[in-house]
This record gives C-alpha cells, structure tokens and sequence, in this order.
C-alpha cells in the first residue's frame, strides 16, 4: 500500500513538474497578472508533493517525530497556497470565459480567503473537527461556485478553444466531486487523495496551456486579441468610433470598470457600449468577438 501511495505521489509530481514548465513558458509569452502567481502557487504545491512523499518514506522507515515535523512544514504551506487557491479558483475561471473579475464577486472571494486562512491557523493550533470543516467548506463553495459559472455560460461559448478548455474543467471538476465527498466522511483517506487532487488541478491546467501555447494562437495576445485592427475593417458591422475606443480596452483584457475610468464615462455606459457592440457583432462573450476581430484582421 505504501508503495501505490508513494507510485502516486512519484506521478503527481513528474505531472506538476510539466505543468510548471509550461506555465512559466506561458509566463515568459503572455504575462498577465496572474502567470506569476501561478508559478510561486504551483511550485509551492510541488513541495508540499515532495514533503508528503518524503513523510511516507518516513512513516516506511519508522522515524516519527522527522514525520511530525514534516506535517506541519506541509500544513503551514499547503494553507497559504489553498488560501490562494480560493481566489485564483474562481478568478481563473471567469478569466478563462472573458467575463470580468469585478464586485462583488472580487471582494467575497477576498473575504472568504482572508476567513479560510484564519480557520486554516486555528485547525492546525486546535485540531478542532468543527474548525476543519469550516475550513474545508469555504474551499468546497469557491470549487462549486466556479464550477456553476462555467456550466451557466458554457452554452454562450463559440470559441472551440475555450469550449474545450471549459469542457476539461468541467469533467475533472465532476471527477473529483466523489473524492471530496469522501475526504470529508474519512478525513484518513485524503493521504491518498491528496496527490490524485494536485494530479486533477494540473491535468486541467495543462490543457488550458497547451491549446494557449498551440499553433494558431500567437504569443503574447489574450484569446486572439487583433494587433493593427482599424475602424475601417470594422464597417460591416457598423461600429461607431466610441464602440471602437472599448473594442480596442477588451481586446486590451480591460474591465468595463477600467475602460469606464480610462474613457472617463460611467460604467453603465460602457455596459451599454459593449451590449451594442455585441449586437452588432451577433456575438455572446468577449472571448467571441476577439476571435471574431482577429478574424477580421486576418482576412
């Protein structure tokens, strides 16, 4: 059994170990606010791989008080990156699909990251159940809230890319549900689910990278951003110079929040502006019509 134990650990961290590649790869071409953070939040769960593998060979060979200290090293530093995680989660999905990270989404995720490390603290000091499941919840609603936004805009996704990529999350997402489901009910069993998580968290990633770093989409654009567009190219769609002005702060990665303060209008009226702009296109998210302007860029 050890030995299964230790073959799992061995293969979630050869498979991290790729994933870490291609992200910091993905990091060097497109540097967006979060491939850094990424990189510090990955490697930092690859140790926690090597400690827990590390405390099974410990446990082989009988030396429990290095095994001790090995588990709260691992507790202190898996705790940091799932706190992270309760924000990247959700902000990573909504990313993906183009819609903004904005409040008051931006603030509950703050919020309940900031009470999930300090539940996190108080389980490893106490070792209260109650604490623990406190903890875990919080964890449990940010995966399922992410999860419930990919399933309601899935349908409006017309990017194959973004589909796919969607698509992935959203199966190993539902792979994973039973594990949780039993982490919870026999905490003893999350000795091996532990790698079998970290294994579904990079699978997923992994997808995501290689269709960001697969021919067809060039380095350094976000889902197909247009380089050069002009107004002109835009007049079968009939695009006023304003409309143009937010095309060009979406094609950017801007919030409406942000195109609101750089165009110094109100946000309402960049809602406006991008619902009309998105009438205009016949297109349902953001991810769309920047494929659709690269389209017209291209041709």
């Amino acid at each position: 059994m050890d030995g299964m134990i230790l073959l799992v650990y061995m293969t979630a961290f050869a498979l991290g170990c790729m994933t870490l590649g291609l992200g910091i790869v993905y990091n060097l071409r497109s540097s967006y606010r979060w491939t850094g953070l990424f990189i510090v939040l990955h490697a930092s769960l690859l140790g926690c791989m090597v400690m827990l593998a590390l405390q099974e060979i410990v446990h082989v060979v009988w030396f429990t008080s290095a095994a001790h200290i090995i588990t709260y090293i691992f507790r202190a530093v898996i705790l940091a990156a799932t706190t992270f995680l309760v924000v990247f989660i959700p902000y990573f999905t909504t990313w993906v699909i183009a819609h903004p990270w904005r409040n008051p989404y931006k603030l509950s995720f703050y919020f309940l990251a900031a009470i999930y490390l300090a539940l996190g603290v108080l389980d490893i000091i106490f070792t209260f159940s109650w604490i623990s499941l406190l903890w875990t919840g919080i964890f449990i609603f940010a995966f399922f809230f992410s999860l419930s936004v990919l399933l309601k805009n899935l349908k409006n996704i017309m990017s194959p890319r973004v589909r796919n990529v969607s698509m992935s999350i959203i199966i190993v997402a539902f792979s994973m549900i039973p594990l949780l489901v039993l982490g919870i009910i026999f905490p003893h069993l999350n000795r091996i689910f532990i790698p079998l998580y970290f294994l579904a968290y990079s699978i997923t990633l992994m997808v995501f990278l290689f269709m960001a770093l697969s021919p067809g989409k060039e380095a350094g654009k976000k889902a197909g951003q247009p380089q050069g567009i002009t107004l002109e190219m835009l007049a079968p769609y009939h695009i006023t110079e304003r409309e143009f002005s937010v095309i060009k702060l979406i094609a950017n990665g801007r919030t409406n929040k942000e195109i609101a303060m750089e165009l110094n209008i109100s946000t309402n009226t960049v809602n406006n502006h991008v619902a009309n702009i998105f009438s205009k296109t016949e297109v349902r998210s953001r991810i769309d019509l920047l494929n659709l302007l690269k389209e017209s860029w291209q041709g």
